[in-house]
């Protein structure tokens, strides 16, 4: 895994190219990166994906919440000058807002998510009891983002927290961490009738650390990438110098990381 990711701090894109059975490829925009794909049964890497790319197709851009725009795909190359392993893709038009975009022939948005308030006690104290088990014996709870979505199909919404605790006044994401900084997705969700919680990505500092280059996460998209139903999380990251993103199924309880990209300095 690249730990140092190349970040779009405007537009995190995926773009999804169904052609055949279930042919997927993704995209960062407005960088045009090729973040990886799906083909008979199988996650792509960039550079398997990219060498699929067809120039002149259409996407669907999909924001967080619903559908927001189309984008038109052009010719493919990987990107020689930092990340050779990286494809990457010009698309027009651009577009500087944060959205996934897919073409499928399927409807890769199935169900929405909800937002609901994370001021809620409930969640406050699940990511305070989550800090603690990471050695952060008196956190400060900055909780971003609680979506409620059925990520599996089977009626039972699964709960996504997101919190960080160090960016700057303006927003990006520091060159070093203070003691009880961090960063965190979280999956909570109904197993067997008890509330399990499982870390989808995160970065903990109980110590201070001039050198660690924390990441900030959060959630980018929730869509069905594959066809099979099930939504895919789409995680996106960003640190200093870089950024990237994690594709997580989830099923039977259990989650699983199928994809992710990254390139930066």
């Amino acid at each position: 895994m690249i730990r140092a990711l190349l970040f779009c701090p405007f537009l995190l894109l995926f773009v999804f190219r169904a052609q055949g059975e279930g042919l997927s490829t993704c995209l960062e925009l407005p960088g045009g990166f090729v973040i990886g794909g799906f083909s008979g049964g199988k996650w792509l890497s960039s550079e398997q994906a990219g060498k699929t790319v067809v120039p002149g197709h259409p996407y669907s851009v999909y924001k967080l919440f619903g559908l927001g725009g189309r984008v038109t795909g052009g010719k493919a190359k990987a990107n020689q000058d930092v990340c050779p392993d990286v494809w990457e893709q010009e698309v027009q038009p651009a577009n500087e807002e944060k959205a996934i975009a897919v073409s499928a022939s399927w409807n890769p948005m199935p169900r929405k998510a909800k937002l609901s308030d994370p001021k809620q006690e409930v969640y406050v104290k699940a990511a305070r009891d989550f800090l603690i088990s990471k050695g952060i014996s008196e956190p400060t709870v900055k909780i971003t983002q609680i979506l409620r979505i059925d990520l599996d199909g089977d009626g039972e919404e699964e709960v996504l927290l997101t919190a960080t605790n160090y960016l700057k006044d303006d927003g990006t994401v520091p060159s070093s961490a203070a003691a009880g900084n961090y960063s965190f997705v979280l999956l909570r969700s109904v197993v067997n009738g008890k509330v399990q919680t499982k870390l989808v990505e995160g970065d903990f500092y109980s110590k201070a650390n001039e050198n660690a280059a924390p990441n900030r996460y959060e959630v980018r998209g929730l869509l069905d990438l594959n066809g099979d139903g099930r939504l895919e999380i789409i995680v996106g990251s960003s640190y200093y110098e870089g950024g990237g993103a994690s594709i997580w199924q989830f099923g039977a309880g259990k989650l699983k990381r199928v994809l992710e990209y990254g390139c930066g300095a």
